[in-house]
């Protein structure tokens, strides 16, 4: 009798992780799966093992792959440094190694992105940038650290923007930047260029369906495939669609938003400004014909709509924010004069960043702050 694949995924508890744990221990095809955490976790599902530590330390990693896998799933974010570092190790305690990359290293195009179309890296002009190992371009270079290794027993996956009903997205804006200002009644202002591009966003369920098709259907040979769905949105109209399924959700719920052409200081807490500037002030779609030659099926992809009126409504039942950055806040308040209080943030060193940054950052010294256009 044959058995089935063990399968070690590194760091896979996010949006596209947990669900791809889920339908992974579903198939007859695989007998194991553990899953490293730097918190402690436990499972029901006799499958899924959880193994706390740090994926990042070469001495933990090593440990956990000696104990051999048929498939190892990494979703670890590594600096380049670290990644060439680790790399034949592991390539080599594995059959089939699956490493994340990102749509994010692609350029602008006015047409449907493929995994052929060109590259920041070999395209962009801005030398500042280029001198920087910021996150498209990380990625595009440890790509090239595997395509150069000499080895083919691996899969890279080019993911989008995913999300679920803990990861929603506006722009560069995660939820605990946008949807806890609104929550708190607090006006938000946010990019103008940003709001008048497509995008695309993708249901981590729909993401973490394709990579177990792809552990499942395979043979790996040093492919690159893009996992984005086809469906598009304005952000403008994605902003829309969360206000209006707020306000289904909350009584009496009445936003405050602006948009400005000049909020850099902002946007540079994010990426260093990068991500807005090389990536969300293009329009992006994509082209899925790879991934589903490569399975022999069409994928699926929940309309954005759809998925994302389900996804906000489940959070708003009993979802729960991540770490709320102080700096950030202060920005916000100082463009739109708001305040926050000690209840805002989740303890005193928090609060105490927060009242040192107000009035002393880029904003706060100014004599004439950005202008202001109300959106909603």
């Amino acid at each position: 009798m044959k058995l089935g694949k063990k399968v070690l995924i590194l760091g896979g508890t996010g949006a596209m992780g947990v669900p791809l744990q889920r339908i992974l221990s579903g198939l007859d095809s695989i007998s194991a799966i553990k899953v490293t955490s730097r918190s402690i976790r436990s499972s029901e599902n006799p499958k899924i093992v959880y193994i706390q530590g740090n994926a990042r330390d070469i001495g933990f990693l090593k440990g956990i792959l000696s104990e051999g896998y048929d498939v190892v799933i990494d979703f670890m974010n590594y600096d380049l440094d670290e990644f060439a570092y680790r790399i034949e190790t592991l390539l080599l305690s594995t059959a089939h190694y699956i490493w994340f990359s990102s749509c994010r290293v692609y350029a602008e195009s006015t047409t449907a992105i493929t995994e052929e179309s060109p590259r920041l890296l070999e395209t962009s002009n801005d030398d500042e940038f280029l001198a920087t190992n910021r996150y498209a371009l990380r990625k595009a270079r440890q790509e090239d650290l595997l395509n150069c290794s000499g080895m083919h027993n691996y899969t890279i996956i080019r993911p989008y923007i995913t999300y679920n009903s803990e990861r929603l997205q506006l722009g560069i804006l995660e939820k605990e930047q946008w949807l806890y200002r609104l929550l708190k009644g607090k006006p938000l202002v946010i990019s103008s260029e940003m709001l008048e591009h497509t995008t695309t966003l993708t249901h981590g369920d729909d993401v973490a369906q394709v990579i177990s098709d792809i552990v499942e259907n395979i043979k790996p040979n040093g492919e690159t495939i893009q996992i984005a769905g086809r469906d598009t949105i304005k952000w403008k109209d994605l902003l829309s669609l969360y206000v209006s399924i707020l306000k289904n959700h909350i009584k009496d719920f009445s936003p405050v938003i602006f948009r400005s052409d000049d909020i850099q200081p902002v946007e540079l807490l994010f990426e260093g400004g990068y991500n807005t500037i090389y990536d969300r002030n293009y329009d992006r779609r994509f082209d899925s014909s790879k991934v589903e030659s490569v399975l022999g099926h069409p994928i699926a992809c929940q309309p954005i709509v759809k998925g994302i009126s389900f996804c906000l409504g489940k959070f708003l039942e009993n979802g729960s924010f991540l770490h709320i950055d102080p700096i950030y806040e202060a920005m916000q308040d100082e463009l739109t004069g708001a305040t926050s209080t000690q209840a805002d943030f989740p303890n005193d060193e928090d609060y105490e960043v927060y009242l040192k940054t107000v009035g002393n950052s880029t904003f706060g010294k100014m004599e004439k702050k950005p202008d202001l256009i109300r959106l909603i």
